[in-house]
């Protein structure tokens, strides 16, 4: 087997890890999700801090179907082992396509709230507009990624000494 990236990058199977950019992608595209956990766990005031964030409840709802995409491409990276016992490795091809979907939606979701604000400048759209569009551009250009999924495409051969102890 031919190492295609340092060795720090595979795990003790030999396979390759996600990388630390993957999931700042995530946690960024699930920040709703993350807002919403917070609010509900301030019992006294999780109604005015979540109108902080979304002053009008669609946009809440709208962002967290935004965010529900790439929290399954979270769950699909963390419960990778259990895919790859259960010889369903073909949903790894999903969480690419989770991803660009969800970062595209986002886009879309900010410069439609930008155009709503006929364009008048906010730092909190621009700064979103801004990451999104550098989190497209990594989720279409890095190698590591392709790698990973590429890698993760194959099953992973049960042994007795190799089962799960779950």
């Amino acid at each position: 087997m031919k190492l295609l990236l340092p060795l720090k990058y595979y795990d003790d199977a030999g396979r390759v890890k996600p990388a630390a950019a993957l999931y700042f992608c995530i946690v960024f595209l699930s920040r709703s999700l993350l807002i919403l956990i917070g609010s509900v766990s301030v019992r006294e005031n999780g109604e005015q801090l979540l109108a902080l964030f979304y002053p009008e409840k669609q946009y809440l709802y709208i962002s967290l179907a935004i965010a529900f995409l790439a929290f399954v491409a979270l769950l699909l990276l963390g419960f990778r082992e259990k895919i790859w016992y259960a010889d369903r490795c073909w949903m790894f091809s999903c969480i690419k396509p989770l991803l660009i979907f969800s970062v595209l939606a986002d886009l879309g979701l900010h410069i439609m709230l930008a155009s709503i604000e006929h364009w008048q400048f906010s730092w909190v759209i621009a700064l979103t507009l801004l990451i999104d569009s550098l989190i497209f551009y990594f989720l279409v250009k890095d190698k590591h990624t392709q790698l990973m999924l590429m890698d993760w495409k194959r099953s992973i051969p049960i042994t007795p000494a190799a089962k799960p102890l779950y």
